[in-house]
Parts: C-alpha cells; sequence; structure tokens
C-alpha cells in the first residue's frame, strides 16, 4: 500500500542516525580529536586540585569531549531529520523535548547521582582496591573473573567503563596465573553483560520507558534471578575453558 519511496522517507531517520553514529565511531574521527589531532583544541582537560592519579602521578584530569561524544552524533540526526521532515517542525520537537524530560526527570537525575558514585569510587581508589582484593582468590580466581565485571557494570552501569577499570587487573592476574588473558577479559565482559540485568541506570530507564517509575524495585526483584544465573552459568564456562585452554 505504500511505495518505495514512502517508505524510505519514513525510515531515515534510523539511516541518517546510523550513518552519523558510524562517523562518530570511526577511528579516523576520534583520531581528529586525540591528542595532536587536528581538532584536539576542542576537547577541554581540566585538572581538579587536591586529587592525585597514582598512575599518571599527576593530578587527576576532567576531560570535557563533547563534539567527538556519540551523544552529539544523535542530536545532529535529530536536527537534520527535522529539517528534512514535512510535518515536523522544530516547534514539535521542542515540545516533545519537554515532554520527555518531564517524564525522565527522575530516571536522569538517578543516573546523574549513579554516575558520581562511580567516579568517587574510581578516584577514590576503591573500586581498584576492591578488584585487588578478589585478584588475590589465586588459582581459583577465573571462576571469579565474571563476578568482578558483574559488579562493575553494576556499580558503573557501563560494560565499556567495567572494562576500562578491570581488564588490566584481570590481564594482570591471568599472566601471574598461567591462564589466559583474553579468555579472563572476555570473562570480565560477559559479567558485566549479566549486570546489566540489574545495573540501576538499566532499570532507571526501564521504568522510565514504559512509564512505570516508581517500580524500579519490583523490576530489580524481577530480574536479579536471571542475571545471578545467567552469572553462575559464566563463572562455570570460564572455569572449564580455563582448564581447557
Amino acid at each position: 500500500k505504500h511505495s518505495v519511496k514512502s517508505i524510505m522517507y519514513a525510515w531515515s531517520p534510523f539511516y541518517i542516525l546510523t550513518i552519523f553514529v558510524m562517523i562518530w565511531s570511526s577511528p579516523f574521527f576520534k583520531a581528529l580529536f586525540a591528542e595532536g589531532g587536528l581538532l584536539s583544541s576542542l576537547v577541554w582537560n581540566i585538572n581538579i586540585p587536591g586529587t592525585f592519579n597514582e598512575i599518571t602521578n599527576k593530578l587527576i584530569t576532567l576531560k570535557i569531549d563533547i563534539f567527538s561524544a556519540t551523544g552529539t552524533a544523535i542530536l545532529i540526526s535529530v536536527v537534520i531529520t527535522i529539517l528534512i521532515s514535512k510535518h515536523f517542525k522544530f516547534s514539535d520537537a521542542f515540545n516533545l523535548l519537554g515532554v520527555t524530560i518531564k517524564e525522565l526527570w527522575l530516571p536522569i537525575l538517578t543516573i546523574c547521582f549513579i554516575l558520581a558514585i562511580a567516579k568517587i569510587t574510581t578516584y577514590g581508589g576503591l573500586t581498584g582496591a576492591m578488584g585487588q582484593g578478589i585478584a588475590k582468590a589465586g588459582n581459583i580466581f577465573p571462576i571469579l573473573s565474571p563476578v568482578l565485571g558483574w559488579i562493575g557494570v553494576f556499580m558503573t552501569g557501563s560494560v565499556v567503563n567495567n572494562n576500562t577499570l578491570f581488564a588490566p587487573i584481570q590481564a594482570s592476574v591471568a599472566s601471574q596465573i598461567g591462564t589466559s588473558g583474553p579468555l579472563l577479559v572476555a570473562a570480565n565482559t560477559a559479567g558485566g553483560v549479566a549486570a546489566k540485568l540489574i545495573s540501576p541506570q538499566s532499570i532507571a530507564i526501564a521504568t522510565a520507558a514504559v512509564k512505570e517509575v516508581g517500580k524500579e524495585s519490583e523490576l530489580l526483584k524481577m530480574t536479579l534471578k536471571y542475571s545471578v544465573g545467567f552469572l553462575i552459568f559464566i563463572c562455570i564456562w570460564t572455569f572449564i575453558l580455563t582448564i581447557i585452554l
């Protein structure tokens, strides 16, 4: 009942979004904003007084990188979609933005606090101390390896942040106990994925998406058993693979 042209037009926002996210995610684009890159001046690094980074032996740096963030790609996609739309105007977009903020203000606030806690635990050394404590398990560590990733994602809400924090620890322990480094890093990632089910950020977004804000505890109770079940399976499978490999 619809022409190919009308179908293509209807799906155009997704094409535009995909193209821009692919560009923003490409190595050549990220290299533009890296140190020494053509657009590196658009990245602001702010040193935080009274802090200390044990790895670099310098002050902790707050990196503000707005232009190369994936969210910027999404914003540009929205603007272009509005411009090519025949029936949707910027006034409609701002009205919709207001409705969205009204519906999601509590999850937004929740995510902000969670990110703050994640930064405090990271910069305060709490995350690293916990990881090092688990790493002392020795040869039994592979069965606990996914647990480290599970805890990391539960705390930060991000598999990427989890790997940034704990992947070096996983690789270091692997070399010490004579097992596969890539395997333990993969276990760290898989355990983190299982934690996405109970991550406060994910739960806050999920309840808001279906207009059930306030029922986060019910969703957590429902998903916890599945998350723990997945984690147990990943732990056992990782231990088996360490024996095989």
